[in-house]
């Protein structure tokens, strides 16, 4: 596929997480799914970006390990701050 058209699919893919994200912030979740479901979009969001705007996905797998990581280790320090204070109140 080329260049252009990987990053008009990334764009795209973007705008319809970022409705996602909206979707969900706004539902009537609970809050631990909806929590989870907004940085589970997050993190494909980011993935988006580091492979797609980026152009990481010809680099070496160490790299993209890396930057892999960041995201996800972001997300799970968000939701430990968003939710250990919800479970011991409850």
């Amino acid at each position: 596929m080329s260049n252009t058209k990987v990053l008009i699919f990334c764009w795209l893919a973007l705008v319809v997480a970022t409705a996602l994200t909206v979707y969900f912030g706004a539902s009537a979740m609970t809050l631990t799914s909806q929590v989870a479901a907004v940085l589970a979009v997050a993190i494909v969001k980011s993935g988006l970006i580091i492979d797609g705007f980026m152009e990481l996905r010809h680099t070496e797998r160490r790299w993209r390990l890396i930057m892999y990581g960041w995201p996800l280790a972001m997300s799970l320090i968000i939701a430990a701050t968003l939710l250990v204070p919800h479970f011991i109140a409850s």
